[in-house]
């Protein structure tokens, strides 16, 4: 979440984030697309930290970029005055971040604008900030448990994953189940199976369960955290929820 008393400060602990973009033509894609979508963006001001709404224009291949003025000219005035802009917004409601040097005024198509390099990274599927993929029978993620020192079964038909984030899941329990699902209780072993992904190791703390209606069948639902998820993992649960919300929006605006 973004700290608007030092906004100076944003992003410099999530430089060697694993989910920062440091490619070129990586955050050139993400850049672009922010422009297609025409996301609105929120450029924090630094010195001072003022918040000021703009948006991608343009993104040119020399490795510049054009962002939209403000209708207000001392808005402009400050933008110009920064030493450089903090930027959040989303895509697909996947917060992303970056930082932009100071901005060059200039004019572009006849309206106030200004020009700034590519950023150096691009922060993009922030832990913990994502929100809960809801996931669909077509795209399943299915949960695997073990029985003390007894490995898995991926055999077996596995546990239904109801939602899916960075964070954790909520799983679909039968009654024969339920016992293995007490609050604050740790499940292992598991062999979460996201897509058609490799099967990942998690260890799962339950924080809360309650009964609920799948389709006609009583079970119970049970929403649990990851407990010391590797960073590896983390980031293919994390690319599995922006693939599928991406196709997602795809099917939406083509009507499918």
């Amino acid at each position: 979440m973004l700290v608007a008393e030092d906004p100076a400060s944003l992003l410099d602990d999530d430089e060697d984030s694993p989910f920062a973009l440091r490619h070129p033509l990586e955050i050139a894609s993400v850049l672009r697309t922010l422009v297609e979508a025409r996301s609105i963006i929120t450029a924090h001001l630094v010195p001072g930290g003022l918040p000021c709404p703009t948006a991608l224009l343009a993104v040119h291949d020399d490795g510049t970029l054009i962002l939209d003025g403000n209708r207000q000219e001392a808005m402009n005035r400050r933008m110009a005055d920064a030493s450089r802009l903090v930027c959040r917004t989303q895509l697909d409601l996947v917060p992303i971040r970056f930082r932009l040097p100071a901005p060059t005024p200039m004019d572009y198509q006849g309206y106030a604008a200004f020009l700034a390099p590519w950023p150096d990274f691009l922060l993009r599927l922030q832990r913990r900030e994502l929100y809960r993929l809801q996931v669909a029978p077509t795209a399943p993620v299915t949960l695997y448990i073990g029985d003390g020192d007894t490995a898995p079964d991926l055999g077996a038909p596995g546990l239904r994953v109801l939602d899916i984030s960075g964070g954790g899941v909520a799983v679909a329990v039968p009654d024969e189940e339920a016992g293995r699902f007490a609050i604050r209780s740790r499940v292992a072993p598991c062999l979460l199976r996201v897509g058609d992904l490799a099967p990942m190791q998690v260890v799962l703390e339950v924080s809360h369960i309650e009964r609920f209606d799948l389709r006609g069948a009583l079970f119970w639902r049970a929403g649990c955290r990851f407990v010391g998820l590797p960073a590896a993992y983390e980031q293919r649960v994390l690319q599995y929820i922006f693939q599928i919300e991406r196709l997602r929006n795809a099917r939406q605006r083509h009507g499918g």
